[in-house]
C-alpha cells in the first residue's frame, strides 16, 4: 500500500516528528511510506533518525515550523484546538491542494489538528486515519463536540491508551461507524536486557508545571546520604529550566545532577540503570515505554493514562503516589541498593515493552487497514504516486551505530552500507594526518574498535568512514551510540599517557570522535564549598613527579596574564585534594569580571588543567552548571578608601571540559 503520515514537521527534534518517524519506521517494511509536513524543509533532523526508504513531501519548505506566511486563521482546525494557532489559511489550501490528489491508499495523521482538517478534505480511494495522542478530556470542552462531529467523518481514530479509549466520544464514535482502535506508539527497543550498570538515573520530559520535576530533585537528594555515587540526568525542553537549575544548585546537587537542554533519545534510556517519572499526568504511557523499551526499570507516579496501564507494582517498575517525595525516594533506593531487583526488573521491562515495538505496532496497523476496507467511502487499490521527494535509494545514507561493549571496546554495527571492508578514523583539521582501520566482520556490518588502538591519534576531533573494497571512503553518519555511562571505556590505566575518545554528533549528524591525549592530567571528580572556600578531590593520571609538592594555581585569561599560587595540594594513592581560597581571587582581580583557568603542577613540569573529561560527556558546560560562592570584600583590602563590594566566584567547565573561575564584582 500507499501509506502517507501527516505531521507539522520534521525540521525539528519534537516529540510530534519522532512518532511520525517511529511510525514510519513500524510500516516501511512492508508498505511505500511518505511522511508529508505542513511546514519546514523535506531534510529531517539528524536525531529523528528516519529509515532511508521513507520519502518525505513537504508542503511548504520555505515556512519555519512556528512560522506564519498567511494573517488569516485555519477554517480546518478547530477554534480552541491546543494547536489551532500553528495553522492558517495558507496550510488549509495546501493541505486540500495535496489530499485530493495525492493517490495515497491509507493516510495518518498524528494530532487532533491535522485529523480535524483531514476530516474535511477529500482523498479519493484513501481511508483516513487520525492518532489522537492526547486523551480526549484534555481538548476544552468548547472543542470536544466539534471534535465528535468532525471525526465522525473519519475511517479510523487511533488512541494511545485503554483509558482514553473507553471515553464517552470515542463511544459516539464507535456508533457513527468509525473504527476506534487502541494502538501504542511504536518504540525502539533494546536488543538485550543485559547491559552495563551506569549509577545514573534519568528524568526526561518537558520541564513543565504539571511533570513535577522538582519531586525528582527532591527526592533524589533524599537518598544521596545512602548512595552517594549515583547520578541524576534531568533530560528535556520548557520553560521551568532556571528555576530547575536554582532548585539544583539550593539542594547541593551541582555535582550530581545533569541538565539536558533537549529531548531524550533511546540511547539516553538505555544508559540509565533507573527511569523517574514524577508527573502528576500524562497524555500517554510513552514516557514510561520509553524507558521499559531500553530495559530499564521505572520508578512512577500512579497517574491515569500512565504507568499503571503498562506495568504493575514490582512487575518492570515501581508505583508511587503522585507528588510523594519520601516514596519516590524509598523507591529509588530500593532499585539503587538491590542490583539483583535492578537485573529482574530489566528483563521484565523489555518483555511489557516488547507489545510496542515497531514490528509488532506495524502488524497492529495492518489489522487496522485490513478491518477498514473497500465499501466504507471509496474502493481499496493501488493509486498513483506523486510528490514524495527523492527516492529512497538516492538518499541512502551511510550510518553507524555503537555500543560499548564489557571488555570496553566498542561495537560498531553499519546500516545503508554495502561492501564494507573497513571502519576508519582520520584525524580531522590541517596537518593532522592520523588514521586508524578497523576492520568490518564478515557479513559487513559489524566492526570492533579497540580503543587502545586509538591511542595513536593526538589531541582534537577525528572523523569516521566507511571504506569498501576499492578503497572508496563514505563519511558515516551518527546513529543510535549507547555508551553505559562510560566510566570504563577503553580501560586506557595501562597507558603511560592519559587518553579519552568519545563519539558524538556533529552538527550535520555526522559520526565524530572528541580525542583527549595528553602525559598527564588531573581529573576533577567533586567540587565542594565552605563559606570562603572551594575543595576539589580528583585523582592524577599519567606522567607526574609526586616525589615534590603539588601546588594549585590560578592562570588568568585576561590581560595581563599572571599566574597565582592558590594552595597546596594532598595527594594519596592517586587521589588530589586542594583549598581554592576565595581573597586569592578576589585580591587578584583588576576588572569587574575576568576568568581564571586552575591547573596543578609538580614544581617539575608544565602545570597540567583541572578537567573532567573521563566520562561520557562531550561538552560539560551545557548540562552542568555551579553555584556562585559570593562574599563581602573585608574592610583594608585595597584601602581605606575603596567602597566595600560584594564579589562571586563561579566555578565553570569550558568547551574541553577543563575547569575554570568566572570572578564578578557586583555593585
Amino acid at each position: 500500500m500507499n501509506i502517507e503520515i501527516l505531521v507539522h514537521t520534521l525540521a525539528t527534534d519534537s516529540i510530534g516528528a519522532r512518532a511520525a518517524a517511529r511510525l514510519a519506521q513500524s510500516l516501511v517494511a512492508r508498505h511505500q511510506v511518505t511522511v508529508v509536513t505542513v511546514r519546514g524543509a523535506a531534510a529531517p533532523h539528524p536525531a529523528l533518525r528516519l529509515p532511508a526508504e521513507v520519502d518525505v513531501l513537504a508542503l511548504a519548505p520555505s515556512v519555519a515550523a512556528g512560522d506564519r506566511d498567511d494573517d488569516e486563521t485555519s477554517q480546518l482546525v478547530i477554534a480552541g484546538d491546543p494547536e489551532f494557532r500553528r495553522y492558517n489559511r495558507a496550510d488549509d489550501g495546501r493541505l486540500r491542494k495535496h489530499l485530493s490528489a495525492s493517490g495515497a491508499d491509507v493516510v495518518v495523521a498524528l494530532s487532533s489538528a491535522l485529523g480535524a482538517a483531514l476530516a474535511q478534505c477529500r482523498v479519493p480511494h484513501a481511508r483516513r486515519i487520525a492518532r489522537q495522542p492526547a486523551p480526549v478530556e484534555r481538548l476544552p470542552e468548547s472543542v470536544r463536540a466539534r471534535w465528535t462531529e468532525l471525526y465522525g467523518e473519519l475511517d479510523a481514530v487511533v488512541p494511545l491508551t485503554r483509558g482514553d479509549a473507553a471515553a464517552p466520544e470515542y463511544q459516539a464514535l464507535r456508533a457513527a461507524g468509525v473504527e476506534v482502535r487502541h494502538i501504542a506508539e511504536p518504540m525502539l527497543l533494546a536488543e538485550s536486557p543485559d547491559k552495563p550498570t551506569t549509577g545514573v538515573v534519568i528524568s526526561a520530559g518537558r520541564l513543565l508545571s504539571h511533570r513535577r520535576v522538582e519531586v525528582a530533585l527532591h527526592a533524589f537528594a533524599q537518598t544521596r546520604a545512602a548512595q552517594p555515587d549515583w547520578q541524576l540526568r534531568v533530560v528535556g525542553t520548557g520553560p521551568l529550566r532556571r528555576e530547575t537549575r536554582e532548585l539544583v544548585t539550593a539542594l547541593g546537587l551541582h555535582d550530581h545532577v545533569l541538565l539536558f537542554d533537549r529531548e531524550a533519545g533511546e540511547e539516553d534510556f538505555y544508559d540509565a540503570d533507573i527511569a523517574l517519572v514524577t508527573a502528576e499526568r500524562l497524555d500517554s504511557a510513552r514516557p514510561v515505554l520509553e524507558a521499559l523499551a531500553q530495559a530499564t526499570p521505572v520508578v512512577a507516579t500512579e497517574t491515569p493514562f500512565g504507568a499503571p496501564e503498562v506495568l504493575s507494582e514490582g512487575n518492570g517498575g515501581l508505583l508511587v503516589p503522585v507528588g510523594d517525595v519520601h516514596a519516590t525516594a524509598r523507591a529509588l533506593e530500593r532499585y539503587m541498593a538491590d542490583e539483583r531487583l535492578r537485573s529482574t526488573h530489566r528483563a521484565q521491562a523489555l518483555h511489557i515493552a516488547e507489545s510496542a515495538g515497531t514490528e509488532q505496532v506495524g502488524d497492529a496497523y495492518e489489522e487496522l487497514f485490513r478491518t477498514v476496507k473497500a465499501g466504507v467511502r471509496g474502493r481499496w487499490g493501488w493509486g498513483r504516486r506523486t510528490g514524495g521527494g527523492a527516492p529512497a535509494e538516492g538518499r541512502t545514507l551511510p550510518t553507524a551505530d555503537c555500543r560499548v561493549l564489557p571488555d570496553g571496546a566498542w561495537e560498531v554495527t553499519l546500516r545503508g552500507v554495502s561492501g564494507a571492508r573497513t571502519v576508519r578514523v582520520k584525524e580531522e583539521g590541517k596537518g593532522r594526518k592520523g588514521v586508524v582501520d578497523f576492520a568490518v566482520e564478515s557479513g559487513g556490518t559489524r566492526a570492533r574498535i579497540d580503543a587502545r588502538a586509538l591511542a595513536v591519534l593526538g589531541e582534537g576531533r577525528a572523523d569516521v568512514y566507511v571504506v569498501d573494497g576499492r578503497d572508496k571512503e563514505r563519511r558515516l553518519r551518527y546513529g543510535r551510540c549507547t555508551l553505559g555511562g562510560a566510566r570504563d571505556i577503553g580501560h586506557l590505566s595501562d597507558l603511560d599517557h592519559f587518553h579519552w575518545a568519545l563519539p558524538y554528533a556533529t552538527e550535520g549528524g555526522y559520526f565524530r570522535l572528541r580525542v583527549w591525549s595528553r602525559p598527564s592530567h588531573a581529573e576533577l571528580v567533586t567540587v565542594d564549598y565552605s563559606d570562603t572556600s572551594l575543595w576539589l578531590t580528583g585523582w592524577l593520571h599519567g606522567e607526574w613527579q609526586l616525589g615534590g609538592e603539588l601546588m594549585l594555581l590560578l592562570r588568568r585569561r585576561q590581560e595581563p596574564a599572571r599566574t597565582l599560587a592558590a594552595g597546596r595540594v594532598r595527594f594519596e594513592g592517586g587521589w588530589f585534594g586542594a583549598e581554592l581560597n576565595m581573597d586569592e581571587a578576589m585580591r587578584a582581580r583588576l576588572l569587574m569580571r575576568e576568568n581564571w583557568d586552575v591547573l596543578l603542577t609538580d614544581r617539575g613540569g608544565e602545570p597540567v588543567r583541572v578537567a573532567r573529561i573521563a566520562d561520557d560527556q562531550v561538552v560539560r558546560r551545557d548540562v552542568q552548571r555551579f553555584p556562585e560562592l559570593v562574599r563581602e570584600e573585608p574592610t583594608g583590602l585595597f584601602g581605606p578608601d575603596v567602597d566595600r563590594a560584594v564579589v562571586g566566584l563561579r566555578p565553570y567547565f569550558t568547551a574541553d571540559n577543563e575547569l575554570s573561575l568566572v570572578v564578578t564584582e557586583h555593585h
